[in-house]
């Protein structure tokens, strides 16, 4: 993707580009079982906050997974 932007290949090779993102983004909600309403959550959440309280709270999330 960032080859792309930076050789200013275009529109058609940035769809094809995207397309590959978005193909193996379902496949992995797939298999997971991530609900793409689980995903616009977290982006709604996101937006309704400054990027240094989303890293922090990033931080309490992942505490749950430490042992």
């Amino acid at each position: 993707l960032c080859r792309t932007l930076e050789d200013d290949e275009g529109k058609i090779r940035t769809a094809s580009e995207m397309a590959d993102v978005l193909y193996h983004t379902m496949v992995l909600l797939a298999v997971q079982d991530v609900k793409l309403q689980d995903v616009i959550d977290v982006l709604r959440d996101r937006f309704n906050q400054s990027g240094v309280e989303e890293k922090l709270s990033r931080r309490k999330d992942l505490s749950a997974f430490t042992m």
